[in-house]
């Protein structure tokens, strides 16, 4: 069912009660009880899922690669490793040593940091994007947790170092940090179909200042598992025409925006930005002033059908060059030379540094063999009912078989923290934590598996990908009176409502999106100042 128009709140609360009536009247019922639950990432998505899975009586193991709390906004001066260039959308391996796990106890072992270590580290653990001088771009105040605020004062739009300490100060408060196991891979996820258990493969890196590396490897068991890795963790680079080859003679000219970290590094370049979406905006700014020259690159029109990217290129500085899509890494005679043509018949032949803003793919490659990857720009329709049990189908960064954005239909004793296929803030992962919680412990019901693949192929709000605030209201409504009906209906009267936004969200975020380039430019423009004062 195509729809070809938003739906209201009141039609919502429609299409949802009828729902849920058809889960109370035919719910899915669950092989054994979940207990012991795995959450994979203690990220702004995986801390909220923790503590209500806690709260909720759950045994909780919380498995985060980093050694803090806060995912995306924990900057490391160290930046990650340069991806494989091109990538591929639809690869993932496991190396074959994982398989070789121990089944029961532990197997450490105790090495020297030599560089091939120091190179596992960085693949197992990376530093993530956040560059040093990284703001948010959004209101604080309502990227924030429920149950926790910004300090007094906070501005905005603040920078990463009051994000990631939010994030911190919300771990402490709930007394999530003994359950997480920091420093720790989650190198494969398997399902054992005897015993109806997940069961993880990891591995555990402790660096000590001796300069020695121990490495724990074992397997834990569960019934359930939560995914919140988040959507920035996969680089992707698309595959030009002639970048192999280019990328061979000047490896050192190709690099992904995740290893970007200092604008004065780029000082009296010749810089190509590839890719005009959010993180191409916010580096262009941030190398205006540096570099000799700027040059970005979008492969579609300027103006875009969402608001997001219309306001981030509103802000692009009037020295940056605009050039069309890429059409080879060679010149206008096929050579490659270090020139780079485009869709314009432009060449240019003076770049020093190629920054891809190109996104990312999704991070559930710790799935193997039940992953299937499908190619976003093949748009290919996928049959929810010839997908295996247990199997994750993704189109880029996003499962396609979630019903309501979290259960895997096949089996939900998987479930989806953060992978919501549009733009959406931690208060919103808060609502998928809580969906978790109610339902894995009984206190709200999934229909069966015929009527969620029915549900999950024809609703549609109508709502596009990439608006913002003003669509907030109806999806999370779709939460609220799902979780509150079944609370009411099921007599769990000790259960506290599941409240929306508040009536004022949509006229804060539209507030906020008239003062976005007023704000990011004082944040560019101070930053610019200190960083001449300070490095330079």
């Amino acid at each position: 069912m195509t729809a070809t128009k938003e739906k209201t709140l009141e039609e919502v609360v429609t299409l949802v009660l009828e729902e849920a009536e058809r889960a109370l009247q035919n719910p899915y019922k669950f092989k054994k009880p979940i207990k012991n639950v795995a959450v994979i990432g203690a990220g702004p998505s995986g801390l909220p899922t923790a503590r209500h899975l806690r709260d909720a009586g759950f045994n909780v193991r919380v498995f985060e690669r980093k050694s803090l709390v806060g995912g995306l906004w924990v900057y490391s001066e160290q930046a990650p490793l340069k991806p494989k260039i091109p990538t591929s959308r639809a690869t993932h391996t496991i190396e074959s040593e994982v398989h070789d796990v121990p089944s029961e106890g532990t197997e450490k072992r105790t090495v020297e940091m030599t560089p091939e270590i120091k190179k596992l580290l960085m693949k197992k653990c990376p530093p993530s994007a956040c560059y040093r001088d990284l703001h948010g771009n959004n209101d604080a105040h309502m990227f924030a947790l429920p149950g926790h605020v910004f300090p007094e004062g906070t501005p905005k739009l603040a920078s990463h170092q009051v994000i990631s300490n939010f994030f911190q100060e919300y771990a402490e408060k709930y007394d999530l940090l003994p359950m997480i196991e920091f420093d720790t891979s989650v190198d494969l996820v398997k399902k054992n179909k005897e015993d109806q258990c997940w069961e993880l493969f990891l591995s555990k890196y402790d660096v000590y200042p001796s300069g020695l590396v121990r490495i724990t490897r074992w397997r834990e068991t569960f019934d359930g598992v939560v995914c919140a890795s988040g959507i920035h963790q996969k680089r992707f680079v698309p595959d030009f025409k002639d970048l192999t080859a280019w990328n061979k003679i000047y490896p050192d000219k190709a690099m992904h925006s995740s290893q970007f970290r200092r604008p004065e590094d780029f000082k009296d370049k010749n810089v190509l930005i590839i890719g005009g979406s959010i993180s191409g905006c916010d580096l262009v700014r941030c190398l205006d002033g540096f570099a000799q020259s700027i040059t970005l690159s979008m492969r579609d029109d300027f103006k875009s059908p969402y608001e997001i990217f219309n306001i981030m290129r509103s802000t692009i500085p009037k020295s940056v060059i605009i050039k069309p899509n890429v059409k080879s890494f060679s010149n206008a005679e096929g050579q490659v030379d270090g020139s780079i043509s485009f869709d314009d018949g432009s060449v240019m032949d003076n770049i020093d540094q190629v920054i891809f803003c190109t996104g990312y793919t999704n991070s559930l490659g710790y799935f193997d063999d039940l992953l299937t990857e499908k190619e976003p720009e093949k748009e290919e329709v996928v049959n929810l009912n010839e997908i295996p049990e247990s199997n994750v189908v993704v189109n880029g960064s996003y499962p396609l078989n979630l019903y309501q954005e979290v259960f895997l239909i096949s089996d939900p004793t998987v479930a989806f923290v953060g992978f919501a296929p549009y733009f959406i803030v931690p208060t919103y992962f808060d609502t998928h934590a809580q969906t978790v919680a109610r339902v894995w412990s009984g206190n709200a019901l999934l229909p069966t598996k015929e009527i969620m693949t029915k549900f999950t192929e024809e609703y549609d709000l109508g709502i596009g990908p990439g608006e913002l605030y003003s669509a907030d209201r109806v999806r999370k409504e779709h939460f609220s009176t799902w979780l509150n009906h079944h609370a009411k209906a099921l007599h769990k009267d000790f259960l506290p409502e599941v409240e929306n936004f508040p009536e004022s969200w949509e006229k804060d975020g539209a507030e906020l999106l008239e003062q976005f380039v007023e704000l990011s430019t004082k944040n560019f423009e101070a930053t610019k100042e200190y960083i001449k004062k300070k490095y330079m």
